[in-house]
């Protein structure tokens, strides 16, 4: 395998991404309302100038995602490069150096909403298909292309759909997918994540309950004055540590990198019964103490929140979102329970309704896919030590684990991108995204797909 793709011309394969890239950025599939229709169709003109067909797949007009499949000769597993076309929405264009839709290449990147979320990894994964049908590899098994609408609001009309309508065409054994890929530089050592759990997602509103009257006569039955002790209390709660094999494995390789000072922090953080002080140890380093929190707990961040209809009456009701996030192991009963407790120390009266709800889901260490993406960062990439990651946020894997594939994250971004600012740019203003990231992940993925399918040149 090492032979073929080492005599690839692979800065072609850079330009070309650059410039696909930049014409997907340029179809704005904002969602709310999505549109993804267009860009399913767009990925469908590029497949089919090359001779290959796939399959326009719509949960309702406008909402479409794009599937197609190439067959290897041979029985073997059949392996998902999973994207999402859709972008969340730009707050302030005017705050953008270069117009969020532009595609504009400058300054040595291409910008645009979704250059890291994740319309690069849609394109750069189209690219490890026409690199296969390209060089007419042969190889066992199947290899799938899937690009799908509604990501970024709970899969409504992506996979979730698919998922109910079409399972058949999700029946996959592995999946490569967003979430991990970012370069962590620690203790002078350069680690690569692999996204192999995710927490669940538990969207709640709460609904507490007062009496209204005057605005010039105070009275304790306010209910949004109730709401905002339910809130800082629940804000401030810290839950107990539950320690996942991802996060136990994530914690010993990368603290262990700042000598016998991180073992030690590595150790007191694993530890269910300690509590760290951990702002001495992380200083100077790339970590942030809010998302080392976010790897050991369930969290709660409220997010919305609604009451009052004139500036001079007390609302006697109050409505806010809270962003649950649940640990593997976590029941939401558990987090509800909670809730009930802080409620009734305060002696309020509420209701709950489920916005949504997803359990933590995973993929275990070890498996072919895990090595194959081990291998194939330590070759591109010599001298970085892959990590596997837990990722806080949801990502689409979870509709396929529930299928019984073997889902990963990996989108691997050059050092030229910190992790500190990709932070700032997904969902941000400025996104954007290196051409040497381009080229590096169809580097990669083409060296996953290539070993674990076999693939090997005639």
């Amino acid at each position: 395998m090492g032979d073929w793709l080492e005599q690839l011309d692979w800065r072609a394969y850079r330009e070309e991404a650059v410039e696909l890239l930049a014409e997907l950025l340029r179809i704005d599939t904002s969602n709310p309302p999505g549109r993804e229709t267009e860009a399913a169709r767009y990925l469908a003109k590029v497949f089919k100038r090359e001779g290959l067909k796939g399959e326009l797949l719509e949960a309702a007009p406008g909402r479409g995602s794009f599937l197609l499949r190439l067959s290897g000769r041979g029985s073997g597993p059949k392996l998902m490069l999973l994207s999402h076309t859709d972008v969340v929405p730009v707050a302030d264009p005017s705050r953008w150096d270069h117009p969020p839709f532009s595609g504009a290449l400058a300054d040595g990147y291409i910008w645009g909403r979704g250059a890291l979320d994740m319309k690069c990894q849609t394109i750069t994964e189209a690219l490890t298909v026409l690199l296969f049908k390209r060089l007419g590899l042969q190889f066992s098994g199947e290899l799938v292309y899937l690009a799908v609408a509604d990501e970024e609001r709970g899969a409504k009309y992506g996979a979730a759909w698919l998922k109910e309508h079409h399972p058949e065409r999700l029946k996959v054994d592995y999946v490569l997918n967003e979430g991990g890929g970012e370069a962590l530089q620690v203790g002078g050592k350069t680690f690569y994540s692999i996204e192999t759990v995710e927490k669940g997602l538990f969207w709640l509103k709460v609904k507490v309950k007062g009496r209204s009257g005057h605005g010039s006569v105070p009275h304790d039955e306010n209910a949004l004055v109730k709401a905002a002790g339910l809130i800082d209390r629940l804000a401030h709660h810290k839950f107990p540590k539950r320690i996942d094999e991802t996060v136990q494995e994530f914690l010993t390789k990368v603290l262990g990198a700042l000598g016998p000072g991180g073992e030690q922090l590595g150790r007191a953080l694993l530890d269910p019964q300690r509590e760290v002080d951990l702002g001495p140890f992380l200083a100077g380093t790339e970590f942030a103490l809010e998302a080392i929190n976010a790897f050991i707990r369930t969290t709660v961040s409220p997010t919305m929140i609604q009451a009052g209809v004139k500036e001079n009456v007390i609302p006697d009701s109050c409505e806010f979102v809270l962003d649950c996030r649940l640990l593997p192991g976590s029941a939401r009963e558990e987090l509800l329970e909670k809730l009930a407790e802080l409620g009734a120390e305060l002696g309020l009266k509420f209701e709950t309704e489920v916005l949504q709800y997803h359990p933590a889901s995973g993929s275990p260490l070890g498996t072919d896919l895990y090595r194959a993406i081990e291998r194939a960062l330590r070759a591109e990439l010599p001298g970085t030590e892959p990590v596997p990651l837990i990722l806080t946020g949801a990502t689409d894997s979870r509709f396929l684990r529930e299928l019984g594939a073997l889902a990963y994250g990996l989108c691997p971004l050059s050092t030229k991108i910190t992790l500190h600012n990709r932070l700032m740019m997904v969902h941000g203003d400025n996104e954007r995204i290196d051409p040497e990231s381009l080229e590096l992940q169809v580097r990669v993925f083409t060296r996953v797909a290539a070993e674990l399918l076999q693939a090997r040149t005639r």
